[in-house]
C-alpha cells in the first residue's frame, strides 16, 4: 500500500550527491505523488472524471430456419412460400424440386406456412417448441392435417395466426390431427409410420408415394382436397364418411361409389340386411350369396339407373349415394331393397331427437301399414324419451325401459330388443356434410322380418326458393305391394314465409299441391287433402332424409283403401 506524504512537508535526501537538479526532480515526484493522492488542492475539489464506458456490441438476434418440400405429388417448382412464426415472418421460392429453406431472424415456433402456384394454395404447420431448425413439408396431406387441427379451415389458421391459432399448434394437437387424418384416409392412403409434415419428401420416396395414392383416390372419387377437408370437419368422430367419399365413382353416375353396402330388404327372409358389394368402375353388383351381376346403364331412364340380371332388377341411385333396388323375378312377388353404404359410425352420433318411420306389418303376414315415432337418445345410445304418433295428431308419449338401448353388433350396425321378443336392427349412415340417417328391419320373436324402418334427426326444414326444380323417382307401396317406379318432376311456384309453406306443380299432370314445413314434427312436412290444377290428392306426412337423397311419405289415413307409403329417390 503506498503511503502518501503529508502535504507541505516534503522530505529531501541528505545524501552528498543531492543537487539542485535532483532536488527539482524530487520536488516533481512529490507533486506527482500529491496529485495522485488527491493533494495539491482543496479537499472540496471534484474528483477527476471517470473514463467513458467501452461500447459492447449486442449479440446478433437468433434465426429460425424453416425448410421442406412443397409438392402435390409432383414438385411445386418456383412456387411462392409464405411463413408466419412468432416474432417474425419470411418468404421463399421453391426450387425445381419443390425444396425451400429460409432463415427468419428473431422468429420462434410455432409457425404456419402457405405455398401458392397458379390456382393451387396449400398450407402446413410447424408445432411449438425450442428447435431452431425445423422441417415443414407443404402438400395436400399437410393441408388436410392443418385444416383438421384448425377445426376445418386451414386458410383462416394461416391468415389469422393470433394467440388462439398459435395455441392449437402443439405437439399433442398435431399428433391427434395426424392420427385422425390417417384414420379417415384408410383404404385410400395408408399413413402408418408416416409423418407427412416432418418426414423427408423427395421424388419416389415413401412419402411421395402416399401423395400419389391420395391424388389417385381423389381422381377416382371425383372429389377434391377441399371436399375431404369439409367431410372430415363435418364428421370428426366418423372417419368412415371420408372413406366412403374416397371410394371410386362410376363414370356415368358420380353418386354411385364402389364399396360394401347393406341391403335392407324385408322381403328376403334369409338375409334381410345382407352385405352386398358394388364395383362402380367395373359396374358389377355382387349379392350376399356371392353371385355377381353386370350393372348396365339404362338407355331409357337417364343417368344413375342401371339394370341387373337381364332386366329382372333395376337400380336407382340417389344423389346421396343410396340405391333403391326393385326386382321382379318371373312368377314371384316384386321385391324392393334399399342399399346403404356400410359405415362404422359411433353410437354417440345417435345423440338427439329422431323421427322414425315404419312401413310393414305388426305380425308376420298381416297387412302392411305405416306409422312413425319420435325418439330421443343419449350419447350412449340409451332411449330417454319416446312417443307414438299418427298423422298430425298429438303424439302419445311413453316411458322407455331400462333395456331400451342400442347395442353395437359385431358385424356392424346396432340392435334394439323389446321384452316381447321383437327386435330392430339399424344401420346408421352419415353424409359428407354431416347429415345422419338410420335404416333397419323390424323382426318378430322368431327373427322373421316384419317391415322396414327409416330414421332421421329432427332437424328444422327451410323453405325452398321459387322456381326450384326437383327431379326424382317415385315408388309407392299399397295393399297390393310395390308399384312401378315413376319418373317425376316438380317446380316450386309460391312460398309463404309467414306460414312456412310452399306450393309446387307436378310436370306430368299439372297438379299443384301445398306443403307446410316442420309439421307435425320438426324435420317433417304436411300436406292437407285438396285439389290443385284439377287434380285431387289426399293428406300426407313426409320426412326428407337429409343428405341421403330420399324422402319417405305416408298417407295420413292409414288402413283405408287409398292409403299408401311412398319412397322418393332424388336424382343426382
Amino acid at each position: 500500500m503506498t503511503r502518501c506524504p503529508s502535504p507541505g512537508l516534503p522530505t529531501f535526501s541528505s545524501s552528498a550527491t543531492s543537487s539542485s537538479a535532483l532536488r527539482g526532480l524530487t520536488s516533481l515526484a512529490v507533486l506527482a505523488a500529491l496529485a495522485a493522492c488527491g493533494g495539491g488542492g482543496s479537499s472540496d475539489s471534484p474528483p477527476a472524471p471517470a473514463p467513458p464506458p467501452v461500447a459492447v456490441a449486442p449479440p446478433p438476434p437468433a434465426a429460425l430456419t424453416v425448410g421442406g418440400t412443397a409438392a402435390t405429388g409432383a414438385a411445386m417448382a418456383a412456387a411462392a412460400v409464405q411463413i408466419k412464426c412468432v416474432g417474425g415472418n419470411g418468404t421463399a421460392t421453391t426450387g425445381a424440386d419443390g425444396v425451400y429453406s429460409v432463415a427468419i431472424t428473431g422468429a420462434s415456433l410455432p409457425c404456419v406456412l402457405s405455398v401458392s402456384s397458379g390456382s393451387t394454395t396449400l398450407r402446413s404447420v410447424a408445432e411449438a417448441g425450442t428447435a431452431t431448425t425445423v422441417t415443414a413439408n407443404i402438400s395436400p396431406l399437410s393441408e388436410i392435417i392443418a385444416a383438421h387441427l384448425a377445426g376445418g379451415n386451414a386458410a383462416a389458421l394461416f391468415t389469422t395466426f393470433d394467440a388462439a391459432a398459435q395455441a392449437k399448434l402443439t405437439s399433442a394437437g398435431l399428433t391427434a390431427a395426424r392420427t385422425a387424418v390417417g384414420n379417415a384416409l384408410q383404404g385410400a392412403v395408408d399413413l402408418t409410420g408416416i409423418d407427412p409434415i416432418k418426414d423427408v419428401l423427395t421424388i419416389g420416396n415413401p412419402l411421395d408415394k402416399k401423395l400419389d395414392a391420395l391424388g389417385a383416390a381423389l381422381k377416382a372419387g371425383g372429389v377434391s382436397v377441399a371436399d375431404v377437408v369439409a367431410a372430415l370437419a363435418a364428421n370428426p368422430a366418423a372417419p368412415a364418411v371420408v372413406q366412403t367419399l374416397l371410394q371410386p365413382a362410376a363414370t356415368s353416375c358420380a353418386a354411385l361409389r364402389s364399396g360394401n353396402y347393406r341391403a335392407i330388404d324385408p322381403g328376403n327372409l334369409l338375409s334381410p340386411f345382407g352385405r352386398v358389394k358394388i364395383d362402380a368402375v367395373g359396374l358389377s353388383f355382387t349379392n350376399s350369396g356371392g353371385t355377381a351381376y353386370a350393372m348396365t346403364p339404362s338407355t331409357t331412364d337417364g343417368a344413375c339407373v342401371f339394370t341387373l340380371n337381364s332386366g329382372i332388377a333395376r337400380a336407382y341411385v340417389s344423389r346421396g349415394g343410396l340405391v333403391l333396388l326393385r326386382y321382379a323375378p318371373p312368377g314371384e312377388p316384386v321385391g324392393v331393397a334399399l342399399l346403404v353404404p356400410e359405415q362404422t359410425v359411433p353410437i354417440a352420433e345417435a345423440l338427439g331427437n329422431w323421427n322414425m318411420g315404419y312401413y310393414g306389418s305388426e305380425t308376420f303376414n298381416s297387412p302392411d301399414g305405416s306409422s312413425y315415432n319420435t325418439l330421443t337418445f343419449d350419447v350412449a345410445g340409451k332411449l330417454t324419451a319416446g312417443a307414438d304418433c299418427e298423422g298430425i295428431s298429438a303424439c302419445v308419449p311413453w316411458t322407455p325401459l331400462a333395456t331400451d338401448v342400442l347395442v353395437a353388433q359385431a358385424d356392424g350396425g346396432f340392435k334394439h330388443s323389446s321384452p316381447d321378443g321383437t327386435s330392430a336392427r339399424f344401420f346408421v349412415v352419415k353424409s359428407a356434410a354431416g347429415a345422419i340417417a338410420s335404416f333397419g328391419i323390424r323382426s318378430d320373436a322368431q327373427g322373421r322380418p316384419l317391415g322396414v324402418l327409416f330414421g332421421s334427426k329432427a332437424n328444422v326444414l327451410t323453405l325452398p326458393a321459387v322456381g326450384e326444380v326437383t327431379r326424382f323417382w317415385d315408388l309407392s307401396f299399397t295393399s297390393t305391394g310395390p308399384g312401378t317406379v315413376v319418373d317425376s318432376q316438380v317446380t316450386v311456384k309460391t312460398v309463404d314465409t309467414a306460414a312456412l309453406s310452399y306450393t309446387r306443380e307436378r310436370l306430368a299432370d299439372g297438379r299443384i299441391d301445398s306443403f307446410t314445413l316442420n309439421k307435425p314434427q320438426p324435420g317433417m312436412r304436411y300436406r292437407a287433402a285438396g285439389t290443385g290444377g284439377n287434380v285431387s290428392y289426399g293428406a300426407v306426412v313426409a320426412a326428407p332424409l337429409a343428405g341421403m337423397g330420399l324422402t319417405v311419405t305416408a298417407s295420413v289415413n292409414q288402413g283405408t283403401a287409398s292409403s299408401f307409403f311412398n319412397v322418393s329417390v332424388l336424382k343426382p
